[in-house]
Order: C-alpha cells, then structure tokens, then sequence
C-alpha cells in the first residue's frame, strides 16, 4: 500500500502525574518512528509533573511538531482531550496514550483508509498487549470491523480501542466531545452519542497498537468510584435509549461482580470475556 501522502492529521495525547517517564518517552518515540508522521502532536499536560516526565518533554522542545499545552491542574482524561481536541490543527485527529506503542506503519494505514473513504467519521484497530517488552504478546483485544457489527457490538461493550482510534474533528465537536463526567467511561459515552448520531465507523482488522498491560490497570477498574461512574453512565445510556434495559443489566451485573471479586480473580475473568488470542 502507498503512503497517504495528501492526508494531514494532529495526534492528541495526555500525561499525567502518574505515568511512568521511560514509558512516555517510548510512547513518544513510536509517534516520531512513523512511516508517515504527523507535523503537529499535541502533548496535553494533566496538572503537575514529576521531575522525570518533566524532563523527557524537556528533551523533546526542539522538535517543532510538538506543542506541550499545560494545564495548572489534573482535570482527567476527557478534559484533557476536549483541549488536545481543540488545539489540534487538522481535521483528522488521532488518539494515543501515554504509556503504549503505536505499530509504525499504524497512521500511514489510517491516512489510507479516510482517503479511500472520505465519509469515515471515526476508524480504530486492533491492540496487541504486552507485559515488560514490547515482544512479550500475551493477548489481544479484538473489535467489529464493519459499522453494523460496531452499533451492535457497542449495546454491551466498548467497540473501539480508545487509544488506536483516528477521528475527525468536527465530528467529535459537533458531538460535545467527550463528556467530562463520565470518568473512566469517557470514551465508550462518545462512541454510543456518535453511532446514535448515524456517524459512520470502522475498524481495520490489524493490530495498530501494543497495549501495555500491568498490575495496576484492573486496581483502578476496581474502584468504588468506577463501579459508581459505570452504572451512572449506563443508566443514563438506557435513559437515552443507546442500549435496551437488558443491556443495562448486563453491564452493570458485570462490573458489579469484577469488583468484588479479588484483583487477581478479577483479571483472569477480564481476559477471557475482553481479550481474545489471534
């Protein structure tokens, strides 16, 4: 497949206190290693650093592809994309996180695909995750490929892979953006506002992204904070009429029953049911 050479995207990341340095550094790195590059990345800084993330925006100042907007304190993930969003220059706008590695070649097969498909609204992909190195796959998460799977799939569980998303700008702003109140759950809000929207979707059936997978992930899922977060945001999906009642039960039976279970148990359970081998 040729480059997409004619497509101009921003990226739009967020950090935070908490993520590691080494990590960001790397997550950084796969932006810059891309087979087609985006000239305007915008690091969105969420509240205070440490010295050491500090540092490695630091030694990324002369790169003049990359705007640093800081922000005086830590407002969460969905407001820190609401400002990446609107800093962004371009209308194509892809997503990526802070402590994961985007696959070389992922934004030259993006760029391809909204060039030979003009009306896409939101494309995504495939994660592979790792544990330690980056060459250590233990899973997958696989997603729908096509719009009607993605609506359908969506009634029960998030049908994009937040961090391997591209989407377009106005779509998303036209949307509200992410809602700022729907903690943890932010992305899975846009994506059942978008298809109820009739926005037309997609994800390519190719691995986009190595997630990195560690302890801590399923310690924040299991959180009195989150388990209320999810159940607030489902009733008000069922309110709106995005998922059936069934569909809320569904889901808040789930949730409910990873946070009671301990840690450990709780993980081998979100693998089976949220990861796949391939």
């Amino acid at each position: 497949m040729g480059k997409a050479r004619y497509v101009r995207f921003s990226v739009v990341m967020a950090v935070y206190k908490n993520d590691r340095a080494e990590w960001f550094r790397q997550a950084v790195e796969s932006l810059l290693s891309q087979t087609l590059r985006s000239e305007d990345i915008v690091i969105v800084v969420d509240g205070p650093l440490t010295p050491e993330l500090n540092q490695v925006i630091r030694g990324y100042e002369s790169d003049k592809t990359i705007t640093v907007t800081r922000l005086k304190k830590n407002q969460g993930l969905g407001n820190a994309l609401n400002v990446g969003i609107a800093k962004a220059k371009h209308e194509l706008i892809a997503r990526m996180d802070a402590d994961d590695i985007a696959v070389s070649n992922r934004f030259e097969l993006q760029a391809a695909e909204f060039e030979k498909k003009p009306n896409l609204d939101i494309l995504g992909g495939q994660i592979a995750e790792f544990v330690g190195s980056p060459d250590n796959i233990v899973a997958y998460r696989n997603v729908p490929v096509l719009h009607a799977d993605i609506k359908q799939f969506s009634r029960r569980r998030s049908p994009f892979n937040h961090p391997t998303v591209m989407y377009k700008k106005l779509t998303i702003q036209s949307l509200g953006g992410y809602d700022v109140t729907a903690t943890r759950i932010e992305d899975y809000d846009l994506w059942l506002r978008a298809l109820s929207a009739d926005v037309r979707t997609a994800n390519l059936d190719t691995v986009l992204l190595k997630y990195r997978s560690t302890v801590d992930a399923m310690k924040r899922r299991k959180t009195i904070a989150s388990l209320k977060s999810h159940i607030k945001a489902r009733a008000r999906f069922f309110r709106e009429k995005h998922i059936s009642f069934f569909d809320f039960c569904y889901g808040v039976v789930t949730q409910t029953v990873l946070f009671v279970l301990p840690s450990s148990v709780a993980d081998l359970v979100f693998k089976k049911t949220v990861r796949s081998g391939r």
